[in-house]
């Protein structure tokens, strides 16, 4: 069906003023009705320090930093050397021209692990208390000027002054070359240079004592097992010869043979002796002929002689010569064994020895101490741009908080 109102053009010009007016009046209220009062949102004023930058709040952190670090702060200054721990083996292995360790990275692993151990020790506190008893740390150290984070203060306790002696010393790997760098800092040109005089003295000590030990160890070791051998050898030795003196017998497996042989002639002479009575029974018919008793009395005897012998050889009464040769088959077996072990032992001594000549270290001086002339300012660069760095990241994450919370109450 056709709309006429929206057919005329007039009509429909009219009709679209006339609900823009109404939807004007729904937003707006007070346009329609004169007494309603419109409700302004309140106006939120941006805290001064969201209107500030992130240069202008910068500006006195950073005017701090460079006035301590290049103004303030206490020069320091750093005492290199350079020195290398190897094992006797790794030279040898050198001069073969065997280079696949070196491939391989094992020296520098090795170097590594040396590393990390001196480390540990050079900042240990039994070489501060060496160090103190020659060296007077706390007046080389002595805080003195406007600076007040350099130096130890006067009454400092002892673990708090073994926090500030680790940060004197550091001890690193040098990836290149494999060489273990030793760096001591100080407040003065003299207290940097004897305190890495100090530390290349003590870690020398370290690697001599360290070979020492590894060898004293090894050795008595090795000793002690030594010892015990002997003296299991010697045990056995004594029990085989003092059940040899008390049975009064030396070699009764040969006196058991020596016996079975005896047996064994007796009984081919009662066996011929058997054939002569069975011919003399077939020459006289009377078996009391005398020749043919004294046959068979020499068989009678000859039988109980067997009988006796072989008694003997088992009987606990006689010589009991099976028993005696499974005892010194034991003992002779103990003394066996002992002086097995009692080998082993000697060879273990002297692999010992070779061992610990193999696996000793040295440490190779490679680039000795000098005196600092200079005094070293990489560390003002770094604590300056440090600050700065975090400085900006603190103001940033700061005016993004303050930024949310502005958003979020609007």
């Amino acid at each position: 069906m056709l709309d006429v109102d929206h057919f005329n053009p007039l009509n429909r010009f009219l009709l679209k003023k006339d609900s823009a007016a109404v939807i004007a009046d729904l937003e707006d209220p007070s346009r329609s009705d004169p007494k309603v009062v419109p409700i302004k949102p309140p106006r939120i004023k941006p805290s001064s320090l969201a209107r500030l930058s992130v240069t202008q709040l910068l500006i006195v952190p950073i005017a701090l930093a460079g006035i301590y670090f290049y103004i303030i702060a206490r020069d320091r200054y750093v005492t290199r050397s350079d020195f290398v721990i190897r094992k006797a083996e790794d030279t040898g292995q050198s001069m073969n021209g065997s280079s696949l360790a070196g491939l391989l990275g094992q020296g520098n692993q090795l170097s590594l692990e040396d590393a990390r151990f001196l480390k540990t020790y050079l900042q240990s506190p039994q070489v501060l208390a060496d160090l103190r008893r020659t060296f007077d740390l706390d007046r080389a150290y002595a805080r003195s000027g406007l600076d007040p984070f350099a130096g130890i203060e006067p009454r400092l306790s002892n673990e708090k002054k073994l926090k500030f002696f680790k940060k004197q010393v550091a001890v690193s790997l040098d990836e290149m070359s494999g060489a273990i760098v030793l760096r001591t800092i100080g407040l003065n040109p003299e207290a940097s240079y004897r305190l890495n005089q100090f530390m290349l003295a003590k870690s020398e000590h370290f690697v001599n004592r360290l070979n020492q030990d590894i060898s004293r160890k090894q050795g008595d070791f090795a000793e002690t097992e030594l010892q015990r051998s002997r003296q299991k050898l010697s045990i056995a030795k004594n029990r085989l010869l003092a059940y040899q003196d008390f049975n009064t017998v030396i070699d009764p497996k040969g006196e058991a043979e020596m016996a079975g042989q005896m047996i064994g002639k007796l009984q081919e002479k009662l066996v011929e002796l058997r054939v002569e009575l069975a011919t003399l029974k077939r020459q006289f018919k009377d078996p009391n002929e005398p020749e043919v008793a004294a046959v068979a009395d020499q068989m009678r005897e000859l039988e109980q002689q067997i009988q006796r012998e072989r008694r003997s050889l088992v009987s606990q009464t006689g010589r009991n010569l099976s028993r005696k040769s499974a005892d010194i088959v034991k003992l002779e077996s103990d003394v066996t064994f002992a002086t097995d072990s009692y080998k082993l032992a000697l060879s273990a001594v002297e692999k010992a020895r070779v061992e610990s000549k193999r696996q000793q270290k040295f440490m190779a001086l490679l680039s000795s101490p000098q005196r600092p002339e200079d005094p070293e300012n990489d560390w003002r660069n770094k604590g300056f741009f440090t600050i700065l760095a975090a400085g900006a990241i603190g103001v940033s994450l700061t005016k993004f908080v303050l930024g949310m919370q502005a958003s979020h109450r609007q």
